[in-house]
């Protein structure tokens, strides 16, 4: 039995101002090709479907594109709802669905019902997991114990009652950890719970010989090979810029075989950081390096000030992003000054130090020159 994982398509995401909803359409068009290659049996779409609980028109209509072609492949997929989601939106209609190899969980009801499917080794039973607060699975339960997302998701599976003798995998989108090491984040997930509440050890997943993790950005195992995040189809942060993006492709076959691979997706426009000087990186010798038209943070190098950077560099690079100049990026300690420190300093001292935490260099030169004469000539003292 071959399943493709991903995860995090967050469809209608917007990345500073910039629509992903073209690349996000790009890429799911891939996933098919890649399903249809591999020969799968399903697909699986571990949460954080759309990018909001209450997702713009245009990305139910993306949604609802991919899934009518998947179905047509005569594939099984399954869907569950993630900390973005709306769980009761996620969920319409997942009854009705069911009938077209649609399986929808969109919240958590109480134990779980796998949905069982069957090749020559016999019976693969896959269980759906959706994101749920500590709170929603101790009023379930009526369980005052329960107090961590790990309570929960413990809870849950003990009253399921899994055969561990049996093939099972798991899907589920929350933060699972290795005994307590975190997995490795970008900038792009937010994690609701504070003081660890949210995280759930992957020794909680024994009974499982696969779990397709959702909910972390960059493709990782957990603890073992068959406990992993898929990680996100396409970069959403600029911390995932060397990211690899990708599918997990996973192949089950007798209790204790299971085979793991990836396929690369390729994005229409890949998101780079780039640096140097404004006429440095308008030149054509540098910007014919790579694709101008990529999702840009820029790093200016420039000391003096400047008109408009940002228009002058979209003239080039139409998808600049941010911009920040490599000046005001030091840490805060270093341009801290003490009341201490300040005090019996003359007039030309206070604006050397000035200079140096704004320009990030000393003073001299003809600018120290030029600042020693304008404060003689007012009568101050240059020490």
């Amino acid at each position: 039995m071959k399943f493709i994982h991903t995860a995090d398509l967050h469809i209608g995401k917007v990345v500073n101002e910039f629509s992903m909803l073209e690349e996000q359409k790009h890429v799911l068009q891939q996933i098919l090709t890649i399903v249809k290659e591999e020969k799968a049996d399903g697909l699986i779409l571990a949460g954080d479907i759309y990018d909001r609980s209450v997702p713009s028109a245009e990305a139910v209509v993306a949604l609802d594109q991919f899934l009518r072609e998947a179905t047509k492949l005569g594939i099984q997929i399954f869907m569950i709802s993630g900390n973005h989601d709306s769980p009761e939106r996620i969920g319409f209609a997942r009854s009705i669905l069911e009938d077209k190899g649609l399986h929808i969980e969109g919240m958590i009801r109480g134990n779980m019902n796998p949905v069982a499917m069957e090749d020559e080794y016999g019976t693969l039973n896959i269980y759906m997991l959706p994101f749920a607060k500590p709170a929603i699975i101790r009023h379930l339960y009526q369980d005052e114990t329960i107090v961590t997302c790990e309570d929960g998701v413990r809870k849950i599976i003990e009253e399921s009652g899994i055969d561990a003798n049996n093939r099972n995998l798991l899907i589920t989108h929350h933060f699972v950890t290795n005994t307590g090491k975190p997995p490795e984040q970008s900038e792009s997930e937010s994690n609701l719970l504070l003081g660890g509440a949210e995280n759930v050890d992957a020794s909680v997943f024994e009974a499982f010989d696969y779990v397709a993790l959702g909910h972390i950005h960059g493709p990782q195992r957990m603890g073992r090979d068959t406990v992993r995040y898929s990680g996100s189809p396409i970069k959403y942060s600029f911390s995932e810029v060397f990211h690899k993006k990708s599918v997990t492709i996973v192949e089950l076959k007798e209790k204790g075989n299971v085979t793991i691979s990836v396929r690369s997706l390729v994005p229409i426009h890949d998101m780079r950081k780039i640096k140097g000087t404004l006429d440095e990186l308008m030149k054509e010798e540098v910007y014919s390096q790579a694709d101008v038209n990529d999702y840009l943070h820029v790093t200016l190098l420039d000391k003096q000030e400047l008109f408009d950077p940002m228009g002058e560099l979209r003239s080039v690079y139409p998808n600049v992003m941010q911009i920040t100049f490599e000046k005001n990026e030091r840490k805060e300690h270093e341009n801290s000054v003490s009341i201490a420190s300040t005090q019996n300093k003359t007039i030309y001292e206070h604006f050397r130090d000035f200079y140096t935490s704004v320009a990030g260099e000393e003073l001299d030169g003809e600018y120290e020159t030029c600042m020693k004469a304008v404060i003689e000539e007012i009568g101050g003292d240059i020490g």
